[in-house]
């Protein structure tokens, strides 16, 4: 994808943290304080990423003890740091104070949220950062997260019907007070115009809110709004899409796709930025990266990663040997599910042991590289017209994330694929986002 002068348009990079990294074995050679969910060291990374002009930190979320949402028992859990997780909004709190210029989202469950309190949070946010706030609305369920609300995991149909009132009663929510609401004018005693403000009085299948909601409407108008997944259904709303996709092939399919959507329904085909989500190893030179990346991978516990590799191949590999040859799916267990065809097919091309596939399963699909691999392969992707941007995991935040900064950044800005400082205002502003307006506003 080319600007109108011919070269490559500069792309959005977000950071996605996992305390530590993604890999679960970062843990067992992190330089930590003895402390859990260290504050200070996160802080500092994320003022790296800001040295680094990336435009936001997004901190994604599920709501149960657990491996992400792969439902693992207590003793394979206990061999990983993913136990413990921050409270998105709480935490993007405190980072405002002490940033400038970085994009700050989180993830806010709607099935298990309700949308006075995240629009208020959220306003809030926005206020407290300048117009930073985004936020990632999910509505997956999982049982052991439907027990700690004192619900039964309900249908994905049900749990989509509210998701798209949620989103509807928060942007109506977030309307209440129009942008020139409060006058405060002193000499007549007036601090808002009454006319200015709104009462949603929302009734709908699964909500019902009065409003006005009692702070004044985001900076950003509504705060930036990101889905996550690799299904366009769902993604009418977003100003921001992080889709995992294997290859470019399969990015510039779905990338298109959406673009498309986005101009059926009226929107400027540039107001939804498509971020493929990737993982990487970054290193000096890439034996340095695969070296690290080898280094964590020997450290997976053999009871953490045989039980990841049942619960994806669907085949308890227990009782082999760890450094036997990967066997093959026996006849009469089903054919394989893409997740199983996909580790099965590397298995076979690369003449994988049950470790080595184990300990590829247990880091998903870390990439490795140097800064001129990595720019590479992410200018391959935007010239293709396949992403406007990346959302960026990496496998150890405290090693990669330093070198991406320091190597990778320099090296896509040299190629003009990346900006050279922030835009003045808002996230919105920064990402190329136009600002709602006001439903209730005249004119809107």
């Amino acid at each position: 994808m080319k600007a109108d002068n011919g070269r490559p348009r500069e792309m959005i990079l977000f950071w996605m943290p996992e305390y530590l990294g993604s890999h679960p074995a970062v843990w067992r050679q992190a330089a930590t304080r003895d402390l859990e969910l260290d504050f200070d060291l996160l802080l500092q990374q994320v003022q790296t990423a800001e040295r680094g002009k990336l435009h936001g930190v997004f901190v994604p979320d599920t709501l149960a003890v657990g491996y992400y949402v792969t439902d693992i028992g207590t003793q394979a859990l206990s061999y990983t740091a993913k136990g413990s997780r921050w409270e998105p909004v709480t935490l993007l709190s405190s980072l405002a104070a002490s940033t400038r210029n970085i994009g700050l989202l989180g993830t806010v469950n709607a099935t298990y949220s309700e949308p006075y309190n995240v629009a208020r949070m959220l306003a809030s946010l926005d206020h407290i950062s300048d117009g930073r706030a985004g936020w990632h609305l999910d509505y997956t369920s999982y049982p052991n997260a439907a027990l700690n609300f004192g619900r039964e995991d309900s249908d994905n149909v049900v749990r989509q019907s509210r998701c798209e009132e949620f989103l509807t009663v928060v942007n109506g929510l977030w309307d209440s007070w129009e942008d020139d609401a409060f006058v405060r004018d002193k000499d007549s005693g007036v601090y808002f115009e009454p006319s200015k403000l709104h009462a949603l009085n929302h009734r709908g299948e699964h909500f019902s809110v009065a409003g006005p909601l009692n702070i004044a409407r985001p900076l950003q108008g509504h705060p930036v709004l990101v889905q996550t997944g690799s299904s366009i259904q769902g993604t009418e709303n977003a100003d921001i899409v992080c889709p995992w996709l294997p290859g470019v092939e399969l990015g510039k399919k779905f990338y298109d796709a959406v673009k498309a959507q986005a101009a059926e329904q009226g929107r400027h085909p540039e107001h939804v930025k498509i971020l493929p989500a990737i993982i990487l190893s970054v290193g000096h030179s890439r034996a340095h990266a695969e070296q690290k990346l080898a280094r964590l991978d020997d450290l997976v516990d053999p009871v953490l990663g045989l039980e990841l590799l049942a619960r994806t191949l669907q085949l308890d590999l227990s009782g082999y040997d760890l450094d036997s040859p990967v066997p093959e799916i026996a006849a009469g267990q089903g054919s394989p599910n893409p997740a199983q065809q996909y580790y099965l097919d590397i298995a076979r091309r690369d003449k994988m042991t049950i470790r080595q596939l184990m300990q590829t399963v247990a880091r998903v699909s870390v990439m490795p590289g140097c800064a001129t691999d990595i720019a590479d392969m992410m200018q391959e992707w935007i010239v293709a017209g396949a992403a406007d941007g990346f959302a960026i995991t990496f496998d150890d935040d405290a090693s990669s994330l330093e070198i991406f900064v320091d190597k990778v950044v320099p090296e896509l800005q040299r190629r003009g694929l990346f900006r050279n400082d922030y835009r003045s205002g808002t996230l919105r502003e920064n990402l190329g986002l136009p600002r709602p307006a006001n439903c209730f506003a005249k004119g809107a």
